[in-house]
């Protein structure tokens, strides 16, 4: 994709098209709003969770639900009600765990809730919160999530 940027020099103008990088991105933004620069970051961190997490998938599960389970006790820390929130999210991490973008859309089943406030608490919670997983590359995931998080251990 590229960003076409409209120059006037006097009585003359010209176009000037740039390349939409993936840092052009916001650090939490709706899908659908930022076409360009989400598709930039999925060519950019093409290695999934799972592939950092070596394979392990109840390894990354954990990882992630731990993930869920901090947001919430976050949301609680500052008095930001999540419950009834159902997000499609995909989270984009830098090599050593910190989020670089939250992209998300609030399913049909969700609580109604303010995009503006639930982006500003996405972007409060990726400055204070570093993922436990590096790896030598940058890594990403896509998946639902509801709030407040349940899970139970299935027995075997």
């Amino acid at each position: 994709m590229m960003r076409v940027l409209l120059f006037t020099l006097g009585a003359a103008c010209c176009l000037y098209a740039m390349p939409v990088l993936a840092q052009d991105a916001p650090t939490v933004f709706l899908m659908g709003e930022q076409e360009a620069a989400y598709e930039k970051l999925n060519q950019t961190y093409k290695q999934s969770l799972l592939e950092a997490c070596d394979n392990d998938m109840k390894l990354a599960f954990n990882k992630w639900l731990n993930m869920m389970q901090e947001m919430e006790a976050y949301a609680d820390e500052i008095n930001y009600d999540l419950n009834g929130v159902k997000v499609l999210m995909h989270v984009f991490w830098n090599a050593d765990g910190q989020i670089d973008h939250i992209g998300y859309f609030l399913r049909p089943n969700s609580r109604n809730v303010d995009t503006a406030e639930l982006s500003a608490f996405f972007t409060s919670f990726s400055r204070q919160y570093t993922f436990p997983v590096s790896s030598d590359r940058k890594f990403m995931h896509y998946t639902k999530a509801s709030f407040p998080t349940f899970s139970e251990r299935a027995q075997r």
